[in-house]
């Protein structure tokens, strides 16, 4: 697939990855990866779990035996929940970057240096949703991710049952305050 996207897109600048899991046997993920390496791939985004594993521990181990095999850049995937767990990863693995997924879910403003999603991180996310007509599911999906740190078991309860836009607005300003309560 990758020597098929590189033979029909003649930009010489235009990059093509791929984001795998590792297999139980290594040396098949190993191959795989130098495979699409020769194929022109111009970096490789690792999960450090089988598909069998859901929340396991990552095996950094095998991130870095792949990131020992390849001359492009490896991204290591998983466990990425704390600005902390990039360098620990970077430091385990020697990859040249990483990817989070469920620590930016939790948390938006991880990266900029938020050990918690911030208030006003979680009333851009109401803002953005309104505006667009985000469907509530998905609305509500995502501020229970933001709102799990900072949630006790009762408050997660009492925001799980919301089921309307105007109901989880209530509740927010009711529970944690709006901007203009913080003086922003």
């Amino acid at each position: 697939m990758v020597r098929q996207i590189r033979n029909q897109v003649d930009k010489p600048n235009y990059t093509t990855s791929i984001k795998i899991r590792i297999h139980k046997d290594l040396r098949k993920t190993v191959d795989l990866c130098q495979k699409a390496e020769s194929a022109g791939v111009s970096w490789i985004t690792v999960h450090g779990r089988t598909t069998d594993e859901r929340h396991q521990p990552v095996h950094y181990d095998a991130i870095k035996t792949i990131k020992d095999s390849m001359s492009v850049p490896v991204i290591a995937n998983g466990d990425i929940k704390y600005l902390c767990d990039v360098e620990s990863t970077h430091q385990l693995t020697g990859v040249d970057g990483v990817m989070a997924a469920r620590g930016l879910l939790a948390n938006p403003a991880m990266f900029a240096g938020y050990e918690d999603t911030p208030l006003e991180c979680i009333w851009d996310w109401v803002d953005i949703s309104t505006e667009l007509g985000t469907p509530f599911t998905c609305f509500h999906r995502h501020l229970v991710y933001m709102l799990e740190r900072v949630s006790s078991q009762p408050e997660r309860k009492a925001f799980n049952s919301l089921s309307s836009t105007s109901a989880v607005i209530d509740y927010l300003q009711n529970t944690y305050g709006t901007l203009q309560d913080l003086g922003t």
